[in-house]
């Protein structure tokens, strides 16, 4: 009778382990995509779309929908390059109107964020990447 609830316990480890190990592999996917180029335009674009009021940023929180949804991209591709990154897609030269039409106004003309009041977007890493990798690593953390 021992053996066999030894067993039994030992199964129920095994069966966890396994679960978790699946629940982990979605995260640690999107991790090793964080900081690409690609997930960078995907975040830009939904922030444009959906707003963000993840942060406190004396300027408030960001609406979505400042641009059209099919401006989006043109506009994520224009932002990146204030970081140094490149799309992997070329953009229609008027993106920069789009930008300067629907942002700038907000993150200034050099996407410098108006000294602290509304998010800087020349940082390498944007601050709700950043979030979203701490995210990840804790839960990740929590599944062992």
């Amino acid at each position: 009778m021992q053996e066999s609830t030894h067993r039994s316990a030992k199964t129920k480890q095994q069966m966890k382990t396994s679960i978790n190990i699946n629940q982990k592999e979605p995260y640690k996917e999107e991790l090793q995509k964080l900081y690409s180029n690609n997930y960078m335009k995907q975040y830009i674009i939904h922030v444009i779309n959906h707003g963000s009021e993840q942060f406190n940023f004396k300027g408030g929180i960001m609406e979505g929908g400042f641009a059209l949804p099919a401006d989006a991209p043109k506009i994520a591709c224009y932002v990146m390059e204030f970081s140094g990154k490149k799309c992997d897609t070329t953009y229609e030269k008027n993106a920069a109107m789009f930008y300067t039409s629907n942002c700038a106004g907000c993150h200034g003309e050099d996407g410098k964020g108006l000294n602290g009041t509304y998010p800087d977007l020349t940082r390498e890493r944007f601050l709700g990447i950043e979030k979203r990798e701490a995210f990840l690593k804790a839960s990740i953390k929590k599944m062992y």
